[in-house]
Formats: structure tokens, sequence, C-alpha cells
């Protein structure tokens, strides 16, 4: 990751991935009691979109680019214990340029 005046440069996928998703996901009950894992954005990128930073993915055939969406798979914890599993989380990302 580079970082020059308010664009932050990404050499792959990857390397986007790793910074906009936090490293766990939680899992949550739905309002008709039904468990889901919801994977949440890592402070970093969180900070970044506030305060108007462009990313950019050096990759030329860049999957998220095109999709304009991260995933990974990263660890489950409820209730603040580590549950054994994994999730693949997906979220929508914004301020992709080419």
């Amino acid at each position: 990751m580079k970082i020059k005046d308010d664009i932050i440069f990404f050499e792959s996928d990857e390397e986007f991935t790793d910074f906009c998703v936090a490293p766990i996901a939680q899992i949550t009950r739905s309002e008709k009691g039904t468990l889901y894992y919801e994977g949440e954005y890592s402070d970093e990128y969180k900070r970044c979109i506030e305060e108007s930073k462009t990313f950019i993915i050096k990759a030329e055939d860049s999957q998220v680019y095109r999709r304009q969406y991260v995933t990974k798979r990263v660890p489950v914890y409820y209730e603040g214990a580590f549950t054994g599993r994994d999730a693949l989380v997906q979220l929508d990302v914004q301020c992709l340029d080419e």
C-alpha cells in the first residue's frame, strides 16, 4: 500500500481486501430470531472513506474493481468467543478508481 495525497494505491485485490475487511465476523440475530454471519469493514477503511480518500488497485484485471465488492473468509466470533468456524464475508466497496 502506498499513499500519495488523497489516493491510496494497492498492488493486488488481495491487499485491498485485507485492508477493507475486519479480521472477524460476528453472529447476529435477526428480528425473527434467525442467526446469521455479519462481516464488518476495517476501522482504517471506514476512516479513509470518511476522509474521502480514493483507492486504486494496480492489478490490470482487478476483479474487485470490476465487481465493486470484496470477499474474504474470516473467523467467526459469538459473544466474545471464537466459534471454531469461518464465514465468507462479502462487502460492497466505494471510492475505487481506475
